[in-house]
């Protein structure tokens, strides 16, 4: 049975702070053993912080991730202290990686000064970063994989397979939405069979799946839909 976690980028629109911690009280009710910490901007990880029950609750989970701002490179002379902070975060709730998107990563020898692991990302068609490219940097910087299956499905079908037969061994954690109709990031009330079918080498790794979707409405289901992902990866 593979470990469910819940990624706040999920729920991102309707933060009522500048504090995305505050997003974990919309969360601790549902069926979860894990979550991703997504601090989108580095406003928001300037802002970002935890109460104790917060870091308490986050520990009794099985996994806990972060994934770093989509431009954390936008303030060259800021950079250091945006890493003293994901490091920091990264020690208070026992994180296991840190996703940094493959062109966001500052200079290799400045995060090796850093203790926290670090994962990249596959990314959509239109950026261009081919499974040569991904391996290339992956094995520069010493990189774990987070497998993206709706990113890989912008390329084809069999993508999603390519990267697990490439990068198996090193994959830390699957972000899971759905991608159809070619949009990404959506919920699987309604979903196609061949991204079923391209989503089906997922049961050959065991690795945290991230719910990772952009959810619109206040009022959605998320006890469902979770119930709905549980039986799409156990079918």
């Amino acid at each position: 049975m593979k470990i469910i976690c819940f990624a706040l980028g999920n729920i991102w629109r309707f933060s009522e702070s500048d504090n995305r911690a505050d997003l974990l009280e919309k969360i601790q009710h549902l069926d979860i053993e894990g979550v991703e910490l997504t601090i989108g901007t580095v406003h928001e990880l300037e802002n970002f912080e935890l109460k104790k029950s917060q870091i308490k609750w986050l520990k009794q989970l099985k996994y806990v991730s972060i994934h770093a701002p989509f431009k954390l490179l936008s303030d060259p002379n800021k950079i250091k202290i945006y890493l003293d902070k994901l490091q920091k975060i990264y020690d208070l709730t026992n994180a296991k990686t840190v996703i940094i998107h493959p062109d966001n990563l500052p200079e290799k020898k400045l995060l090796k000064k850093y203790s926290m692991h670090v994962s990249t990302e596959n990314m959509v068609k239109r950026k261009n970063i081919t499974i040569p490219k991904l391996k290339k940097i992956i094995e520069e910087y010493g990189l774990g994989l987070c497998l993206d299956v709706a990113h890989s499905y912008f390329w084809s079908e069999k993508e999603t397979k390519k990267l697990i037969d490439e990068f198996k061994e090193i994959i830390t954690q699957v972000h899971f939405s759905n991608n159809y109709r070619r949009k990404d990031h959506l919920p699987f009330d309604k979903v196609s069979k061949s991204f079923l079918r391209s989503i089906n080498p997922l049961k050959d790794i065991e690795v945290p799946i991230i719910i990772e979707e952009d959810i619109k409405t206040k009022d959605f289901d998320w006890n469902q839909e979770i119930s709905n992902i549980k039986k799409i990866l156990n079918d």
